[in-house]
Order: C-alpha cells, then structure tokens, then sequence
C-alpha cells in the first residue's frame, strides 16, 4: 500500500544557488541556470522567480515556469513576442524579471529580442539552459557580456541528496541505503524523485523503528521512471544505440576496444552528451552510462535476440581488451552465460573463483549451479547439501564461501562440514576448513566452536601441512583480543630473529616473540598480516612495519586477497605510528591496488583513506568517503566490520559541527555492533568513536568516561596504542591531572611515536607546562599531523595566559592559527579560543542529553526507547526531568532550542564535493545535511545531544 508520509518535494539541497541568483538579481544581473537534464533548473527557476516577486519586483514569464502565482505580480506570456509588447507598452526597467524555461529551445530571433532587451537595460532575465544543448546566439551573448551571472546547477552530492530526502520523508535514511539511492541516480534530481516516490509505492522504502531504509529497486526499472530515463536517451544515431545497448548489458568496457569496432565517434558524441562517463584507471581508459539504472531500462526494452548479439559482442570486445586477466574471464563467462552459452568447465571453475574474490556471490552461486548441474547431469535438485555430496570438492568449497558472502551461515556450515575431499590433498583440505572457521567465527559467532574445528584438523592434517592453518588460528586470536598468539603463531614464517627491536622498551611481553627476516616461503602470505596488525596493536607498528618492508618485494607475487591483507596493514601501522607522510604513501599504495581486489578492496581503500584524511583535518572529505564505505557489503573482513565503518562516518561528522547527523549515525553504528559479532579491538574502536561524538556534542564529561572505559579494556588486552589515545582524549576535555601518571608508565611499554606525544602532551598539560606544549607541537608538526599540531600550540597559548604570559600566549595562538589556516579546519570545541571549559557544562545529565537530541530529532518515545535498549517508561521520566530543567512544556519545544551557530572561517564544514555551486552552497548554508541546525541550548549555551 503507497506510503504517504505527508511530505512534498520542496526545495532543499540547493540553498547556495538559490542565494547566488537573488544576489544577482539584486544587483541588477539576471541569471542563467545551466545544467544537465533532470539536474532541477526549473524547479530552482521557480523559487527565484517567487523571491523576486516577494521582493516586489515584477516578473513576467515565457514557457510556462511557475512563479507565485496569486500574489498580482506574476503575468504569463505564450510567446516572447507578446510578453515584449507587454513590455513596451509598460515602460520595462530594471523592476521587471523575464523568466524563461529552456531558454535554448528558442529560435535566433527570438534569442535575440531578449538579449536586445536586456542590454537595453528593460528587464532582467532568468532563464534556464541544458548544457548540452545549442544555445542561440541571443541567449549566449547575454553571460558573454555579462548581462546575466551563470550558475550551474550540478547533480546533488551525497550531502545535498540527504537533505533532500530528509524533507522529503521527514525521517533521515541508514547509510547504506542513502549510498545505494545517490549511486543509483548519480543525484540527478528527477530521476531521484521518480526512484523515491516508486519505492514509497511499492514498500521497499519504508520506514523501520528508528529509520527509513531501502532495500533496493527489485526487478526492472518502473514504467514511468523508464521513460524519463528513455528521454534522457532520446535522438540517438544508430552507431549510438548500439553503443549504448552494449554498455547496458556489459560496461564498463575499453574505449580502445569500442573504437576497433568503428564506436569511437559515437562515444564521443554520448561523452559531449553526458550520457556516458569516461572513467580512466592507469592507462586504462573506461566507459560507463552516466546513469546506472538507463541501463537497466535499455536492457528491460530489448528484445532477446537483440540483448544475445549485444553481449556476445562485448565478450569480443573485453577479449580483445589490453588486459586479459582474471576479471576479463569472469565478465566473458558471465556475459556468454546470459546470452545462453555455457562455457567449459575449467573457464566455469575460474571465474567463479574470481567471483567470490570479487565477493560478487550471486554470480559466483550462478556459476556453481552450473557446474554441480553439468556434473550431476540434473538441473532441477538445488539443495545446497546435495551439491556437496554430488560436486567436487573444489565446486562445494566454492559454494560454501558464496552462501556465507550471502549471508547464509547455517547452510554454509552444512556445506563446510560435509566438503570432501579437494583437489590438491591437505593445501584444499586446509583452506576448506579455514574457510569453515571463518564462517564459523564471523559468521555464526561461535569462536570457540571454531577453534575447537581449526585444533580437531591440525591434528588431522599434521604437523607439516598444519602450517597451513596458522593464518587462521591467528586471526581467530585477534577476533578474541589474544594478540600476543597471533604475533607468536609469526615465528613459523618470520622466525624469532629479526628487523626490529621488541614491543616493550626492549622487552617483548609474556608470549610475544619476535618475526624477523623472510623466510618461510608461501605461508607467510595470509600470516604475515595479521602478524604485523597485532605487533601495531601491541605498541610496536614501527617493528611491523619493517617487516612488513622486509617482504615487500615478495608481496607483489602474493594472490590479490594476502596482497590486500599486505598493503592495508601497511597503511594501518603508519597510521599507528602516526607520521601521516609514510601513511600517505601506503594508503595511497592501498588505493592504486583496490580495484583488482573487490568490493572488500574498495570499502579498505575508502576507510583507510577516511582515517587519513580525518587525522589531516578534513572530516567532511572523511565523511564522503565513509558514506560509500557503510553500503559496501563484503562478506566478513577481520581488518573491519559494519559498526566500526558507521562510528568512524559518526565521528568525521561530529569533527565536521554536524552533531545531529553525528548522534543518529551513531545510534545506527551500536545497532549494527550489538547485531554482529563480538570483536573487542573493533568494539573499542566503536567505543573510540562514541567518546569522540560526545566530546564535539558537548557532553565532555561523558566523553572522559567514555574514553577511560575504552583505555581499560584496551589496557587489559595489551594494545598500548589504543589505551593511550583514549587516556589522551579524557585529558584534552576535561582534566588532565588524573590519567597522567597512568599515560606516562604505559608510554614507557610503547614504541608508538604518536602515542608517545600524546603521553606527553598529557604530562604537559598536567603540569601547566607551556614550553613542553610548544615542543609538542612542534614535533606534531614534522610529522605532518596539523591538526594535533595546532591544538597543542593553542593549549600552550591557553597557559601562558594563564600565567600572565600576554605576549607568549598571543604568539602561540597565532601559531595554532597559522596551522589551522594550512590545513583547511579549525581547533575542536574544547580547545578553541574563548571556550569557557568543562566548567560550562550544561545541567543535564548525560542520557537527559541523550533523550533530548533523539526527541528533538523527531523520533517517538517508543523508537527513543528502542534504540537506547531502555524502556518508554525511562524515556518518559527523563524528557519529564528535561522539560523541567529547560523550562519547556512540549515535545515540539525542544527544535526550538536550537539555534544557529555559525560555521568557523575555513573550518572544514564544507559540503561533500566540489565545484563552484558546491562552495556557493556551503558558504551560504548553515544547516547541516539533514536538515538539522548545529546549535546550542539557548537556556544553556551547550551543544545539545549526545548518545549511546
């Protein structure tokens, strides 16, 4: 049954254009919108077009945009020529706005009558124009020569998509599902809204207990939305229909391949057009369809035979690509496959194993099929059981990893347990039951089961093949915060005698040995990672990342995946290290080898860059990234997990001043932990991010608590780093006094460069010691973390005024300025100039906060009480003991509370992505996506919300 959620499509997500226009307006200067088709230049027309006629001016219209009609100052016009006539027979003047709708439809005389108007200096114009269209000569010599400002009215970024459908459902959407619907329409602003209002039709948007969420679009493209994606596609030459029809059934596909077959003409034409984007990788040069779902409609109006020559033809066209590999046979399989071929068995087997790499399982569960049916000789039993017994072991391994992709453990378990044996004696008989302890693990959760499988087949397998398990018993280690096992299972392949020098002052702790130079051979593929990842966690990622360099040159012949495992560590023991330059570099090596390896390669790259970029100083960039990141679904990743990647997107927002947006992130974030699988290292770095949230919200006491429980556990499980850091933040927000002593014996254990500044800024900050703060900074600074730098100058300003230091607190703060200048951001809210301190905080308790941001969110009582796991009764009493401190008496009075706060000059609140109507649109907009203020309590001056 059709949702109607009582909202309507109004304007939003466009503020900084529509402010560009009035202020051109206002000057004396018309306006031309240009844009692409659906992008939404005449929806925006008509609110300039109403601001005009609210400011009294008077506005005539050609085409048949609105304007607000009603209000006596609006007059519409069938043709030019008639509305100039009105025109001279009024006297004109710089009073009268001439509105016209696809300005580039009108004839060369037409075009020039307004143009000779407009220079006459009897109306201004505002008109909209498709950017690829011809314009008449009239119409472009009016921005020519100044008579009109252009402003491009781009398709909506993430951020701007967000508010849009903020307004639009009066909820916000989970982050995957907002990923999902921008890279679906790409933000094309009527494609979106056909998409949005077919989803409320059919109930795949919905809204759950705290969210709306889409499950996606199932099936083909709906009629009407069809259209409107087949008008985009309209006047096309024959040479360009078939392009087109082969980029729907196969892209991306090599322009060079496109161009041997006589296409290089038409693609530039579909280029020019917008309707195909050039994407270049390397030296490799992409094509795609602008708008993903206009293939989806092409293919759903093709006839059989039509859609069977067009993917026979790309499988030619990959083949006769400059690449060759792995991923050029599973596209050539799957494309012969749907046009009705099936190929031999061994091309079956091949790309199904690309397919599971690739984690794309609903093709790869395809391909299985085919093959278990081409052995059994029986294509109608599907029992995923029968397929064990029936297939060859290699094909039931296969189909075990895609059903646990899938995210169907009991049935891969079923799988699992009854493999046979596989090709290759004990290395397939290992990897099947490395595969089953995953699943086992990360999937079902039961770690112990798991390990007590992995122990029962080292036994089996003895002593010489058992190796072969150790990457698993050691991520099965770091999954239950048993670090040193996972560093010691290293000797195997390392050996205790080494590159680097041990964790602890000298002294490696109870069970951790020391790898050391390469040897071992191909084991060491799937170990040394994770090796490496627990020495980081440990308090020694220099140590790991010298061995991580000491098998660099190996690494580069590993299979993708241990590749992958190899290049993201390097990036996190950088990151642990802190010196954000070699970071750089191995995230930016992470990056160039992600799309050979998958979704779970891309959703690496994304959170490693965000990591970096957040410790740079830039949340928003971060956040973009981020959103990307939290729709990938990769299967189970022992570097990341779902919750992890939604905190981290919740605390780039919270650096960003979006606190609202942050708070709700947030809540989805500890949903999704409590949903998954116990992780302690990835759950602390969940608990990281909450303190983070709470600091930037205003609740710092909460923050403290928040982070001091993180260091314990942390502590308690050995990752010096981590415990640090935590300590770390609790003495930048509230005192540092209490966690110095705690900082400094820990700092002795742990050879972390950042961890050790951060032990003594700690220790500086304790002692009111201004000059270790200047050194600090300093040493902050050479190793390019800016930020960190410029709060750590800030600080030392802060106490040599505080001494009476006038001069030497000026210096400093300049110098904390300078550096914020260099990065593009701005001090957090605890350290910034004039903050009054913990002293100021505000008198509700922390879950008072909680419950008052939720509720001034607009979630109910029951969702409130849902998502905190408290009950409604709890919910009531503390909105009732809010009301009472605050002096309000409803639930609708708690918005009100919150007023704008300005964003700080240059302080990173920019909106996700680039372009000139993008820095319009944040230079005007206060709000934040969503539609949410960042503000203060106006009884209070306290940020308001934080939550659990």
């Amino acid at each position: 049954m059709p949702i109607d959620t009582g909202q309507q499509w109004v304007l939003a997500g466009r503020e900084g254009e529509l402010g560009a226009a009035g202020a051109a307006l206002r000057q004396g200067v018309g306006v031309l919108l240009t844009g692409a088709s659906g992008a939404g230049r005449t929806r925006l027309l008509a609110a300039v077009l109403e601001e005009a006629a609210a400011a009294g001016r008077t506005v005539v219209t050609v085409g048949g945009v609105g304007g607000r009609r009603g209000s006596g100052a609006v007059r519409a016009f069938g043709s030019v020529a008639e509305c100039l006539r009105w025109l001279r027979q009024s006297g004109g003047g710089q009073r009268v706005v001439l509105g016209c709708d696809d300005a580039h439809l009108l004839d060369e005389a037409d075009g020039h009558r307004v143009y000779r108007t407009a220079a006459a200096g009897q109306l201004a114009v505002a008109a909209t124009v498709r950017q690829d269209a011809r314009h008449p000569v009239g119409v472009d010599r009016l921005w020519v020569e100044q008579l009109v400002e252009r402003i491009e009215v781009a398709p909506f970024d993430r951020t701007a998509t967000a508010a849009v459908l903020r307004e639009r459902l009066g909820g916000r959407l989970d982050t995957g599902s907002l990923e999902r619907l921008w890279s679906a329409t790409r933000g094309n602003a009527l494609v979106l809204r056909e998409l949005v209002e077919h989803a409320l039709d059919d109930g795949s948007l919905r809204r759950g207990r705290e969210v709306w969420s889409w499950s996606g679009l199932a099936g083909d493209p709906p009629r009407r939305l069809a259209d409107v994606l087949l008008l985009w596609l309209r006047d096309l030459s024959a040479q360009e229909e078939e392009l087109v029809g082969m980029l729907a059934v196969a892209e991306p596909l090599e322009a060079d391949a496109l161009a041997r077959r006589g296409l290089a003409s038409a693609a530039e034409a579909l280029s020019r057009r917008g309707v195909v984007r050039v994407e270049q990788t390397g030296r490799r040069v992409l094509l795609r369809l602008a708008l993903p779902l206009a293939g989806r409609t092409v293919v759903s109006r093709m006839s059989a035979l039509t859609a069977r020559r067009l993917r026979l033809q790309a499988a030619e066209a990959v083949e006769d690509g400059e690449y060759t590999g792995p991923d050029e046979v599973l596209r050539t399989v799957a494309l012969r496959v749907a046009a009705g071929l099936v190929p031999e068995r061994r091309l079956l087997l091949e790309a199904a194993r690309t397919a599971v790499r690739r984690q794309e399982f609903a093709r790869a569960e395809q391909l299985c099929r085919l093959v278990t049916d081409e052995e059994r000789g029986d294509p109608g039993e599907r029992g995923a059981g029968r397929a064990a017994e029936a297939g060859s072991g290699e094909v039931a391994l296969l189909l075990g990893q895609v059903l646990a992709g899938q995210g169907r453990h009991e049935e891969a378990e079923e799988v699992f347990a009854s493999v046979p044996g596989c090709p290759g004696g004990a290395a397939g008989r290992a990897e099947a039951v490395a595969a089953r302890v995953a699943n086992l693990a990360f999937g079902l959760g039961r770690v112990e089961t798991a390990a007590a499988v992995l122990e029962e087949e080292r036994g089996r397998l003895g002593e010489a093949d058992a190796g072969a398990l150790l990457t698993a018993r050691a991520v099965l280690a770091v999954l239950a915060d048993r670090l040193p096992e996972a560093v010691a299972a290293g000797e195997a392949v390392a050996g205790p005698g080494g590159p680097g020098p041990a964790p602890a002052g000298g002294e490696a702790p109870a069970g951790v040995s020391r790898p050391g130079g390469p040897r071992g051979g191909a084991g060491a593929a799937g170990l040394l990672p994770v090796v490496a990842y627990a020495r980081a966690e440990l308090g020694d990622p220099g140590g790991a990342s010298a061995l991580l360099a000491s098998w660099a040159r190996q690494a580069e012949g590993w299979p993708e995946e241990a590749l992958l495992d190899f290049r993201s560590v390097a990036a996190h023991c950088a990151l642990v290290q802190g010196d954000l330059r070699a970071a750089g570099t191995a995230v930016a090596a992470l990056v160039r080898g992600a799309s050979g390896a998958g979704r779970l390669g891309q959703l690496r790259a994304w959170v490693y860059q965000a990591r970096l970029l957040r410790r740079r100083g830039r949340p928003e960039d971060a956040a973009a990234l981020l959103w990307q990141a939290g729709a990938v679904r990769a299967g189970y990743d022992w570097l990341t997990s779902p919750s992890w990647v939604l905190a981290q997107l919740a605390g780039a927002l919270a650096e960003a001043g979006r606190h609202g947006e942050a708070l709700r992130t947030l809540a989805e974030a500890r949903s999704a932990q409590r949903a998954g699988v116990r992780r302690p290292v990835l759950d602390d770095a969940v608990g990281w991010e909450r303190a983070v949230v709470l600091a930037h919200a205003g609740d710092r006491p909460g923050a403290a608590a928040q982070a001091l429980e993180v260091a314990d556990r942390a502590e308690a499980g050995g990752r010096l780093p981590t415990a640090i850091a935590a300590l770390h933040l609790a003495a930048r927000v509230t005192d540092a006094a209490p966690p110095a002593a705690r900082v400094q014996r820990l700092a002795l254990r742990c050879r972390a460069e950042e961890a050790r500044l951060q032990a003594e800024q700690v220790r500086a900050l304790a002692r009111g010691d201004a000059e270790a703060l200047v050194t600090v900074a300093g040493r902050f600074r050479s190793l390019a973390a800016l930020p960190a730098a410029a709060e750590a100058a800030e600080q030392a300003g802060r106490v040599h005024r505080a001494a009476g230091r006038r001069r030497k607190g000026r210096l400093a703060s300049a110098a904390a300025q300078e550096l914020c200048a260099r990065f593009g951001g701005a001090l957090p809210p605890w350290a910034a100039p004039g903050e009054r301190g913990p002293e100021a905080t505000a008198a509700l308790t922390t879950r008072e906060r909680e419950v008052a941001a939720l509720a001034a969110g607009g979630l109910s009582n029951r969702e409130i009480a849902d998502r905190l796991v408290v009950s409604v009764r709890t919910v009531e009493n503390h909105l009732h003991r809010v009301y009472h401190k605050l002096g309000v008496v409803q639930r609708a009075d708690l918005a009100g509370l919150l007023v704008t706060r300005p964003v700080p000059e240059g302080g990173g609140a920019a909106a996700v992505g680039a372009g000139r109507a993008g820095q319009a649109r944040r230079a005007a907009r206060p709000r934040a996506p969503g539609g949410e203020e960042r503000g203060r309590c106006a009884m209070c001056a306290q940020p308001l919300g934080s939550v659990g």
